[in-house]
């Protein structure tokens, strides 16, 4: 699908919108006046990798849906190309680099800062829990372990939360075969002994969530569910019945063409309409806000998926690094079907949160919120957000790639109005070394075109806006040497 038909693709199908069917209900229920939230975080899932944005061979009628009851938002951004970095920015409102979270991971021999989140920080969940919310978080957590968990960062309820960032296996018991190490041991995902053979974890979690929020039919308390779904990271395990079903329906036409990869997404999908359904047979909807977005841009290595028309994927600064599907569905208030252009991003939704619900939060933490409330463009679709540019810091992270690619070099982006900059550092032992490159978005969506050159006042311009940034927010700097020492190929 070329790039000029996507927003076609959206505005089309939003047009066809057919409403879900409400069940009867008792119309004297009291509801609570704060709404529940429900917060379905995707991890790794493309900006192309749905049916509704464009994806040629992935089916998602589930989520579809949700995007013709929502309104979806065409330039959300991610916090981050890379997953750890992104969720702390999600827990906490501020960006990865105001937070030193600008590594991934410690593997392949990177240590360095923001590995996990900092202590200190005070999450949307101890702000939900302190305003009365009954909190619950469902799934991968990736952003600290121990006294870093859940249950002690602002959830009452705390499932198949494990230590890494992945899980052992998507099919039960949930962990690998092999045992062979600690990260076998870390991956294993807990809370889920009473699931069998051949279930798959999708599966588990959404019926997780779905039992949570029948629980909270009857409470006089809001809730808060933070359903962060391990799909469709790796490893890309799904039933062979699905796998066999995209594999007979590949061509040689199709963009995406991983037919492991699609079931996985199916297997999302079906886990998607499992908790919406939850909320309809508890007669919740009505007062559930649903915010659906992905972590970070998907990944391009051993061809898993592609995320057309944008340049890049996972790790990178392009834009199919950081933009993702975001939709939110708030009846009532959002208006079904609408679209907002406005640039979003992550770090928006920490001090959203805090308006809809009305929760003041903690006020120290508060003043370095990063974020803006994306309530007034809930409320009107054309609404105005207030000018500002989203800035990425990103250092070395050879637990995707290795360090000759494009896709982990470290680097820092910038984008304000229509323009873009990307900063790519020395990095010794790879083949890059310091330089600029220059994208006008608005032209050039697909970041096809490097003015770098042909436009020096430009890059001047954005470069001190960008190192402005990185003075306001103390941010770290980078050495490859001092941070990582000499890392060989």
């Amino acid at each position: 699908m070329k790039k000029t038909t996507i927003g076609m693709v959206c505005c089309l199908l939003m047009a066809q919108c057919t409403p879900r069917q409400q069940p009867e209900g008792n119309d004297n229920t009291q509801k609570p006046k704060q709404p529940n939230i429900v917060f379905i975080l995707a991890d790794d899932l493309g900006f192309a990798d749905l049916s509704f944005t464009g994806s040629d061979l992935y089916r998602t009628p589930n989520i579809d849906q949700l995007a013709r009851e929502s309104m979806y938002f065409t330039h959300a951004h991610s916090s981050h190309a890379t997953c750890q970095p992104s969720r702390i920015s999600l827990i906490t409102g501020k960006t990865p680099t105001r937070l030193k979270a600008v590594s991934h991971g410690s593997l392949g021999g990177v240590t360095g800062p923001g590995i996990e989140m900092p202590a200190e920080e005070v999450t949307i969940g101890n702000a939900l829990q302190e305003g009365g919310y009954t909190t619950a978080h469902i799934g991968k957590w990736h952003i600290g372990t121990g006294d870093n968990g859940p249950r002690n960062r602002g959830f009452d309820v705390d499932i198949a939360s494990n230590d890494f960032c992945c899980p052992g296996s998507y099919f039960y018991p949930f962990k690998s075969d092999t045992h062979k190490n600690e990260k076998d041991t870390k991956a294993a995902v807990p809370d889920l002994e009473a699931y069998s053979s051949g279930e798959h974890l999708t599966e588990a979690l959404s019926t997780e969530a779905a039992k949570f929020i029948s629980q909270q039919k009857d409470s006089k308390k809001p809730f808060f569910l933070n359903l962060w779904y391990y799909a469709v990271h790796t490893p890309l395990q799904a039933k062979e019945e699905k796998v066999k079903k995209y594999r007979d329906l590949i061509t040689p036409e199709h963009k995406h063409r991983n037919a492991t990869y699609a079931a996985l997404i199916e297997h999302f999908d079906e886990g998607v309409g499992r908790v919406l359904k939850a909320l309809d047979n508890n007669n919740l909807t009505e007062n559930t806000i649903v915010i659906f977005m992905s972590d970070n841009g998907g990944a391009l290595y051993s061809n898993i998926t592609k995320n057309y028309p944008l340049r890049g994927g996972k790790g990178m600064f392009y834009e199919g690094g950081t933009r993702v599907p975001m939709f939110v569905r708030w009846p009532g208030v959002v208006e079904p079907g609408t679209v907002s252009n406005e640039r979003v991003a992550g770090w928006d939704i920490y001090p959203t949160l805090l308006s809809i619900t009305g929760v003041k939060g903690d006020a120290n933490h508060n003043k370095n919120l990063d974020g803006v409330d994306l309530s007034p463009v809930f409320k009107n679709a054309n609404a105005k957000l207030p000018d500002r540019s989203f800035n990425w810091l990103k250092f070395l992270s050879l637990i995707h790639y290795g360090n000759t690619t494009e896709r982990t070099w470290p680097g820092g982006c910038i984008i304000k109005d229509d323009w873009k900059l990307i900063e790519y550092f020395n990095m010794p032992n790879a083949p890059n070394r310091h330089h600029f490159r220059l994208f006008n978005l608005k032209e050039d969506p697909s970041e096809e075109n490097d003015l770098a050159q042909s436009e020096p006042e430009k890059v001047e311009e954005l470069k001190q806006t960008m190192y402005q940034w990185r003075k306001d927010v103390d941010a770290p700097e980078f050495d490859m040497e001092k941070l990582y020492g000499q890392v060989s190929q």
